[in-house]
């Protein structure tokens, strides 16, 4: 194809045409109001409920997500065989059911990568047939198999087959929006899905790969979905999606509990195995962070916390958040679930001093961590190097291209504090030399503040007076939250223009 030709055809295949219409649902089970078909599994608000997100997009025959391009393993954990490992499998989904059982599961989510006009062929369509087929088999043994959610991966709007990044403010943006969730759900009987208050359950995902969003999307979803199915949606959405919906999640409950209207947790992360990433790793620190997950939800007031829980993930062995059985653990994060989800459901409410033990320290120098640590992204506004100044190693602050503000950013290990309210005393290692001042910057919980001053609240001021030496200086802050919500650190040390330089950083929980 001549370029202009192609580069014609890439313009007019940015979104959906204004006349987008969308075809026949793929499957059989889009009956509005139909009285005789059997209910799913029906949840109720307050009910303590647990999801977990399911990855079905493996397959052993043609070695689809178990093999890199390059034939290097995908996987950072394994599953316990790769015998029968595929979407295809009926088999296999019937052991990730009956396991899911095990651990005390309530509602499967298979991760969906449909989209109108997807190929026939597509992984995640050809997948949810088995898994019905699955549950089916299960349901007749008279058992009570996890029922079928959505979780809706929204990366497909802007990553499809034909190119589209999907503008969720047009018409057309939002058929294709919904279009989506009903191939999904005219592929899932209705007795097989999991509803709350007779509402089909959907987990959005980010709202960033959406090319724009309104406030206008989501009734206009309910109402195309009330048309074809009788029915409204529960809808779960993440919080940067505008727009009212059900409850609230956040995406990252591998790396910390994050307990909003919906709790999400989950058993650590490591994307080792990932081609082009960053390195990050939650250790697991052999379950104890999973333990210290729940029982931070397990010490909120069994009235307010929240009743539907979300665990990221049952096997998503590419980021190694899997609770499922694996080579690596065994049974043992199935066996912990049941232990915890057991517990929730019983309303039982843990002493917050009680259960893991809690650091009242914590500190960092370039070249020691304990229970403190730099966290730093490329891409950010915390540039940093490590240099030997003054006989020191110290971190001496970059330029960043977002501003002439230069930082420093911390996170502190959850067992010191996360998601709290507590006074805590703060001491910084500096050299007496560079910008006029440096600022410190914390998550809080001030129930004064809201938003961005309350995420990053300003905590002290530290004059430097340019005598080239090093100094220490220590200071209180109260109402200190420290739920990596500062640019998902916990706090921040920053100087305008010049160079800050810093040798060490402590921190002390106060009574």
């Amino acid at each position: 194809m001549p370029y202009t030709a192609l580069l014609l055809s890439l313009v007019l295949a940015a979104a959906p045409s204004d006349d987008f219409t969308l075809g026949p649902p793929l499957g059989p089970y889009v009956v509005a109001g139909d009285a005789s078909a059997p209910a799913g599994r029906d949840f109720t608000p307050g009910t303590p409920t647990v999801a977990t997100t399911y990855f079905y997009w493996y397959d052993v025959e043609t070695n689809y997500h178990i093999l890199n391009p390059d034939g290097s393993d995908a996987l950072t954990t394994h599953p316990p065989t790769l015998e029968g490992f595929s979407y295809k499998n009926i088999q296999w989904h019937y052991t990730q059911l009956e396991d899911m059982m095990a651990a005390g599961i309530d509602v499967a989510m298979p991760v969906y990568w449909g989209y109108p006009g997807a190929a026939e062929d597509h992984w995640s369509d050809v997948g949810l047939g088995p898994l019905v087929a699955a549950r089916e088999k299960l349901v007749e043994e008279g058992r009570e198999p996890a029922a079928i959610g959505m979780f809706y991966d929204t990366s497909t709007l802007e990553w499809n087959r034909f190119g589209y990044h999907v503008d969720l403010t047009t018409a057309a943006g939002r058929k294709w929006f919904y279009g989506t969730i009903r191939n999904f759900f005219s592929q899932i009987p209705p007795r097989h899905r999991a509803t709350v208050d007779g509402k089909p359950l959907v987990f959005l995902y980010t709202a960033h790969f959406a090319r724009a969003v309104d406030e206008d999307l989501f009734p206009a979803v309910r109402e195309m979905f009330r048309e074809d199915f009788g029915t409204d949606l529960f809808l779960v959405k993440m919080r940067d999606w505008p727009g009212e919906a059900d409850s609230e999640y956040q995406w990252g409950g591998a790396l910390a509990p994050q307990i909003l209207d919906t709790a999400a947790l989950g058993p650590g992360y490591d994307h080792t195995a990932v081609p082009g990433r960053e390195p990050l790793i939650r250790d697991r620190e052999e379950g104890d962070f999973y333990r210290f997950s729940w029982e931070r939800l397990l010490s909120r007031n069994p009235q307010t916390r929240p009743w539907l829980v979300h665990i990221e993930t049952w096997n998503e062995f590419h980021e190694g958040t899997d609770i499922c059985e694996s080579a690596e653990y065994g049974r043992k994060y199935i066996e912990l679930t049941r232990h915890y989800v057991d517990r929730f459901r019983a309303g039982e409410h843990l002493d917050p001093a009680a259960g893991m033990a809690r650091r009242t320290e914590a500190a960092v120098t370039p070249g020691e961590s304990r229970g403190l640590a730099l966290r730093s992204a490329a891409d950010g506004d915390g540039l940093v190097e490590e240099r030997t100044v003054g006989g020191r190693q110290a971190w001496v602050t970059r330029p960043n291209r977002f501003s002439e503000f230069r930082f420093i950013y911390f996170e502190a290990d959850l067992r010191f504090l996360y998601d709290g309210d507590e006074t805590v005393e703060v001491t910084v290692g500096y050299l007496d030399a560079g910008p006029e001042s440096f600022t410190f910057e914390y998550d809080s919980a001030d129930p004064a503040l809201a938003g961005l001053d309350q995420e990053f609240r300003h905590g002290h001021e530290q004059p430097i007076e340019q005598t080239g030496q090093w100094r220490e200086v220590t200071f209180t802050i109260p109402h200190a939250r420290f739920a990596n919500r500062a640019n998902g650190a916990d706090f921040r040390l920053g100087g305008f223009g010049e160079e800050l330089t810093v040798s060490h950083v402590r921190l002390r929980r106060l009574p």
